[in-house]
């Protein structure tokens, strides 16, 4: 008898040990189907912008225990309408979007949406997102162009040859450019305005100013719709020999090098700073509170300061 009840005993604690492993596997199997899955589909991640923006991205989604995947635009439309297309399939939870064509991916919008996947609209806005963070673009341009009017009026007694590269496709980058136009007349009424054209990437804004430079010599102001661009204007520029009292250039996302440039100054004005890396958070912040809660219909700002000589190391990492 003392032999079978030691057997009874010793098979109820092996039973008891397996029941507890598989207790265990379904809790961890549970905890990580119960992680969050959001895709990020970026712009371009050749801008430094967005690379510090997915920093920010990445430290808030690893704190949360959120699965956060990235998903290079390649500043096109067709690798986001891929990338859309591919976390769908996945059946995500959400999906950032940082749309190079609001029109083009607006049907993609309303796919995923269909799908009961939540679409959170960052820096351009899409039809109908479950959330939009950004800012309000004619605002932080104005900001721009006030940097650039101010100069001019300060420095070179109000006159003034400029060239603006801007994005057109993106009706959001649009706004910021008609504020960039309105800040600079604002205090500078007399500066001319010689050309609008296209260039958003550090190539674009290389070729552009060369190719405005052999039309127009003396093109000595321009501002961009991002950072990257003006950067190519700065090299074309310098290269012209133009990089005197009398050249100004403005660009925006206050990345490094830009600030950089500013703290020599040089012909690197200023530029705007949005808080890429505490924007990044943001988003994360906002597709889980989208997931858990709902919808979220009034904007999410991201903040904006102006940068120039004066205060740029404020902006600079020790």
């Amino acid at each position: 008898m003392k032999k079978i009840l030691l057997f009874v005993i010793m098979l109820s604690a092996s039973l008891g040990l397996i029941a507890c492993a598989q207790d265990g596997e379904d809790g961890a199997t549970e905890e990580k189907n119960e992680n969050i899955r959001v895709g990020y589909i970026t712009m371009d991640l050749g801008n430094p912008y967005f690379v510090k923006l997915i920093d920010g991205m990445e430290e808030k989604a690893e704190e949360l225990n959120i699965d956060l995947s990235i998903h290079d635009g390649e500043n096109e439309v067709e690798p986001q309408i891929r990338a859309m297309e591919d976390l769908i399939t996945q059946q995500v939870d959400a999906i950032v979007l940082s749309t190079n064509d609001s029109e083009a991916l607006n049907p993609m919008v309303k796919k995923a949406k269909d799908a009961g996947i939540k679409v959170i609209a960052a820096n351009a806005p899409v039809e109908e997102p479950d959330a939009f963070i950004g800012s309000i673009e004619y605002d932080n341009g104005f900001q721009a162009g006030e940097i650039a009017g101010n100069y001019i009026a300060e420095q070179l007694n109000g006159e003034a040859k400029v060239a603006i590269l801007q994005l057109s496709t993106i009706p959001a980058a649009l706004e910021r450019t008609e504020g960039q136009k309105e800040g600079l007349l604002s205090l500078a009424p007399n500066a001319e305005i010689i050309a609008e054209t296209d260039a958003s990437t550090r190539e674009g804004g290389l070729t552009a100013i060369e190719t405005l430079l052999q039309s127009h010599p003396d093109l000595n102001v321009v501002l961009g719709i991002n950072d990257d661009a003006v950067l190519g204007a700065y090299q074309a520029m310098k290269a012209a020999g133009k990089e005197g009292e009398d050249v100004a250039l403005v660009g925006f996302d206050a990345i490094e090098e830009a600030l950089l440039k500013v703290k020599e100054g040089g012909i690197y004005r200023g530029t705007i700073d949005i808080a890429p890396f505490e924007s990044g958070k943001v988003i994360i912040e906002t597709a889980q509170r989208v997931l858990e809660e709902g919808p979220i219909e009034e904007l999410i700002e991201f903040p904006v300061t102006k940068v120039t000589e004066e205060n740029v190391n404020d902006f600079l990492e020790e």
